[in-house]
């Protein structure tokens, strides 16, 4: 039975099945054998053939070697006349007997190659080139005809959308074959490596499936950024273009690569060895490209503030590896798989060393400090404020990422700085904050009044403890140990302003020197009241002004004040108002009520809230994003107030 075809072939989107019609055999032609009967004859050919000890003597062919043949050409022919991509949509009963006839036809010319003189060899091999090149056209038609869409992907306008989503949004786009098409895909690589076509198939593979991930980078509009010009460029404008290599880098690492192996899984089902170097070359195309740009902004100077576009970067790398690594196929992988994983390695570990340098560039930066300028009210200072939220953006959105490069510092065998010396995370963060520390003990020794020094010290030192309690990952990293210790650094800057300013106003307030000749004196007790009301008064109007910010630190600085204020003024007042009842001038001496001291206690440390309610506003922030911009914010604040 002879296959027809109309002139408009099998449109793709087409469901029906009427151009496709089986002819009745002409009742004057001999009867021809069906599909299975040729198959299973020229099989037995070839099995004969090959067990043929005598390869000199050339065979006698049976006629049904030449009807197949025959058979084959005419299809050949039919084939031809159908627009490529559409010849075997359906892949019908005759189309697949098609398919395995070259298949079939390979083996025969393989098997008469050893014989001399075969009459009919050069028409086989004349038949098969023409089969292999139409079943190639027809491979590299479906290749072309994908779904997948070109549009760009942009991140614009929509920051609440996570990097997750966006790929999952764009992930169905690729690679955009149909089941149908992936089949038949397979099924003609299936004839074509076997026949020796190897270098045609994956010639043909390569090139189209390298222009289609092209496509796809294309989509993010990287090629607007000039390698050229990143040097010439600000950071303000190159931050963008980091934005952008990450989202294409994780989305190539994320679904171009892991569906390209799945394709290719699929297309060279029966020949993975083969599509092993096919893969490796695909994803050196993508790799070159994605590695030239960490590669140009890895010699940008080492600042601080570009530690976490960086990091971005540090973790894009490493993902890209991880894709190509779990790509690989074992022992089969091979060399050029190694040196392409040792590329990518070796950018990551340039990468790797610009975040250290960054991070070594906060502690210069800490140590560099010498600014001057007091705090007002012995408020929390910005350089705390910054550190510490800088740290715990690092801790909670990187610590795995940080970890990993420092980890990586030492396997690298690099020599060791003073910077460096400890290279694991903890002592990192440690070291910064020991760098605060020396950094607010020399700031607060700008403080001419004692006992706004300890306040200083003490918000500062609370701040940084509250810090790291309140965040998991940074109390994790540095300790209870740690924690204990700053803890009883604060108690102790408590104590030494509570002996600065208290102890020495309830000197006035002691039995000690009171009585003369065994009596209460009047003219010592006016002095004592008259002191205690002018110091008392004085330390009011003074710490009315200095800021404690930390509502719990507040409370607590109260209550103990109060614990020791209160009762003695109470008792003495209790003691010696006798003294003063019925002369005109008591509430000259006895000012206040114990009532009184204990109201304002309670106004203490409530500061001017210029500063402290502007620097306040970013305690809350921690992703990267947020917390770059209240650092700006902090910063511009930090210089308006006149504090830089």
């Amino acid at each position: 039975m002879e296959k027809t075809y109309s002139n408009n072939h099998r449109n793709s989107n087409d469901d029906d099945d009427d151009d496709h019609t089986d002819t009745v055999d002409d009742p004057n032609q001999p009867d021809q054998p069906d599909h299975d009967q040729i198959s299973t004859l020229i099989d037995n050919v070839i099995d004969d053939l090959s067990t043929v000890d005598d390869k000199s003597t050339s065979p006698e062919l049976p006629n049904t070697v030449d009807t197949f043949v025959a058979k084959i050409e005419s299809m050949i022919d039919t084939y031809n006349s159908i627009k490529s991509g559409t010849r075997f949509t359906k892949i019908t009963n005759e189309d697949a007997f098609f398919i395995d006839s070259i298949g079939r036809l390979s083996k025969l010319k393989t098997v008469l190659d050893d014989f001399s003189n075969v009459a009919s060899f050069n028409n086989i091999n004349k038949v098969l080139q023409l089969g292999i090149m139409l079943l190639e056209d027809e491979f590299r038609s479906i290749l072309h005809d994908t779904n997948t869409c070109s549009d760009p992907i942009t991140t614009k306008g929509s920051e609440s959308q996570s990097s997750d989503e966006r790929e999952r949004e764009h992930e169905h786009d690729f690679p955009g074959y149909s089941n149908e098409n992936v089949t038949l895909m397979n099924k003609i690589v299936d004839v074509m490596i076997p026949a020796g076509y190897q270098y045609e198939c994956c010639q043909a593979y390569s090139t189209i499936r390298r222009d289609k991930l092209n496509e796809q980078v294309l989509r993010f509009e990287f090629d607007k950024v000039c390698m050229e010009d990143v040097h010439k460029s600000k950071w303000v404008t190159l931050e963008p273009d980091i934005t952008r290599w990450v989202n294409l880098t994780n989305h190539c690492s994320r679904v171009l690569i892991v569906a390209e192996k799945k394709l290719g899984e699929m297309v060279f089902s029966e020949h993975t060895p083969v599509f092993t170097g096919v893969l490796i070359n695909l994803f050196r195309g993508i790799t070159n490209s994605l590695l030239e740009f960490p590669t140009t902004v890895a010699v940008e100077k080492p600042k601080a503030k570009r530690l976490f576009k960086f990091l971005d970067v540090y973790e894009a790398i490493r993902d890209l590896n991880a894709a190509i690594v779990e790509s690989g196929y074992g022992e089969v992988t091979g060399e050029e798989y190694s040196d392409l994983k040792s590329e990518i390695s070796t950018v990551g570990d340039s990468i790797g060393e610009v975040v250290i340098n960054m991070f070594n560039d906060l502690k210069n930066s800490i140590s560099n400090d010498t600014n001057k300028t007091q705090i007002q009210g012995g408020a929390v200072h910005p350089l705390t404020r910054y550190v510490m939220g800088y740290i715990k953006c690092a801790i909670e959105d990187y610590r795995d990422t940080l970890e990993c490069v420092y980890r990586r510092h030492v396997e690298l065998g690099n020599e060791p700085s003073p910077d460096t010396q400890n290279s694991n995370l903890p002592s990192q963060i440690s070291g910064v904050i020991e760098l605060l520390d020396t950094s607010l003990e020399t700031k607060s020794t700008h403080y001419k009044d004692p006992s706004l020094r300890y306040i200083f010290l003490m918000n500062n030192n609370r701040y940084v403890l509250q810090i790291v309690k309140e965040s998991t990952e940074m109390k994790k990293l540095i300790g209870d140990n740690w924690c204990r210790r700053k803890s009883s650094d604060v108690r102790n800057y408590h104590k030494s302003y509570q002996r600065e300013t208290w102890t020495k106003l309830l000197q006035w307030l002691t039995q000690e020197g009171v009585q003369v000749n065994g009596k209460p004196s009047r003219r010592i007790l006016k002095e004592r009241f008259k002191s205690f009301n002018a110091m008392f008064d004085d330390i009011h109007k003074t710490q009315s002004t200095w800021v404690v910010s930390d509502q719990q630190l507040l409370s607590e600085m109260r209550v103990s004040i109060n614990a020791v204020v209160s009762p003695a003024y109470r008792s003495f007042v209790g003691r010696y108002r006798p003294q003063f009842e019925g002369g005109k001038s008591i509430d000259k001496y006895i000012k206040y009520q114990p009532e009184d001291i204990e109201s304002m206690i309670e106004s203490l440390f409530e500061g001017t809230e210029k500063v402290d309610t502007q620097l306040n506003a970013i305690q809350a922030l921690s992703t990267v994003k947020q917390t770059t911009g209240a650092f700006k914010n902090l910063l511009k604040t930090y210089k308006n107030v006149g504090l830089m």
